[in-house]
């Protein structure tokens, strides 16, 4: 770090007064100015917090390394989940699309006629509408297959509009169709429309939470955990495509196993919940 900053070497000393210990200073203050404190200590350091001390003091032998490995997997984590996340949406996309024409033809895809009648479900397409055309017009200037409909969002092609509806709409589009038409699309994921509605709609929220940097380690739903996500990408993803995302999620747990204490590390999958023996669990 070339300069000094006042604030960082106050913010080193009140991690210093809390317990935790620095195998490399100067190297610890430019991740924090990288990283940015706030980021990287709020949130991660629960970890490594003695919560039998009403002072949220580290436990004892806490080194700022520990945390630095923690927030680099949650990194990764969602980088990771993300991507097969946005796999899950272009399977959704095509299903509904197909489903749509095979029975509907080259009708509009958001026509009303088409989709479930209740008052909630039109109250729901009118603002999907909305966003539909908001999406259009803010990401069309170099799309030359959607420029000549601009004027006529009913003459676009379905295969073309699905392009876009974000991840939240395209699961708000498939709460609002008709029952049979659901159960349709949902037979592709082998299950319900319910279940595969619930399903997508925790995934919109895992997604929103990794398309922003949030914390995703600690994350709920209800009473869902992360390992309840991974069992929903487990039953939603094709076998190779979850066997290849849990196994670099396996790598970065061992990452972690090897750079954090035996009790920090139980902790973070507790507070993931994941089982010990979670790889036997998710083979």
């Amino acid at each position: 770090m070339k300069r000094e900053y006042t604030i960082i070497n106050k913010q080193i000393e009140e991690l210093k007064s809390k317990g935790l210990k620095f195998k490399n200073e100067q190297q610890s203050k430019e991740i924090i100015l990288r990283e940015n404190y706030y980021f990287l200590i709020n949130g991660y350091e629960e970890v490594f917090l003695n919560l039998k001390k009403e002072s949220n003091s580290y436990e004892e032998e806490t080194y700022f390394e520990e945390l630095y490995a923690i927030y680099s997997f949650d990194r990764e984590l969602k980088n990771l989940i993300f991507d097969y996340i946005n796999i899950l949406e272009i399977n959704l996309k095509s299903y509904i699309v197909y489903e749509y024409i095979e029975k509907y033809g080259e009708d509009y895809l958001l026509k009303k006629e088409n989709l479930d009648g209740s008052y909630q479900s039109r109250l729901k397409l009118d603002t999907l509408e909305k966003k539909v055309k908001e999406n259009i017009e803010r990401n069309s200037k170099n799309d030359s297959d959607i420029q000549k409909y601009l004027n006529n969002m009913e003459a676009i092609p379905s295969l073309i509009l699905v392009k876009y509806f974000m991840f939240g709409n395209i699961t708000t589009f498939y709460e609002i169709m008709k029952k049979e038409d659901k159960a349709k699309v949902a037979e592709h994921f082998e299950d319900t429309p319910f279940v595969v509605e619930k399903y997508f709609r925790m995934l919109n929220v895992v997604r929103n939470i990794c398309a922003h940097g949030d914390i995703l380690f600690d994350f709920t739903y209800g009473m869902s955990n992360l390992f309840s996500v991974m069992t929903v990408l487990k039953k939603l993803l094709d076998k190779e495509d979850f066997e290849d995302m849990f196994a670099r999620i396996e790598d970065w747990l061992t990452y972690v196993k090897d750079e954090v204490d035996e009790l920090s590390y139980h902790n973070l999958l507790n507070i993931m919940g994941f089982p010990k023996n979670y790889n036997n669990v998710m083979d």
